[in-house]
């Protein structure tokens, strides 16, 4: 089980271009970003996603929806 403040904060010690290559560990994509605030999110988005799972297909469909 992944420990999301232990990643968090070493999130936070990460250079722009370890979080873009931890970001592409992830979501199994490279990513041209290099905002560093932009990516320290998602990386935090998808590592709480696996610890805790992800949104329901309910909530899915409701955000195609709204978007």
């Amino acid at each position: 089980m992944l420990n999301i403040e232990k990643e968090l904060a070493a999130l936070a010690r990460m250079s722009t271009t370890e979080l873009a290559r931890r970001y592409g560990e992830l979501f199994g994509e490279a990513t041209r970003c290099r905002n560093r605030p932009y990516l320290i999110r998602k990386i935090a988005w998808k590592l709480q996603a696996l610890a805790e799972g992800d949104l329901s297909e309910r909530a899915r469909r409701r955000a195609e929806e709204l978007a």
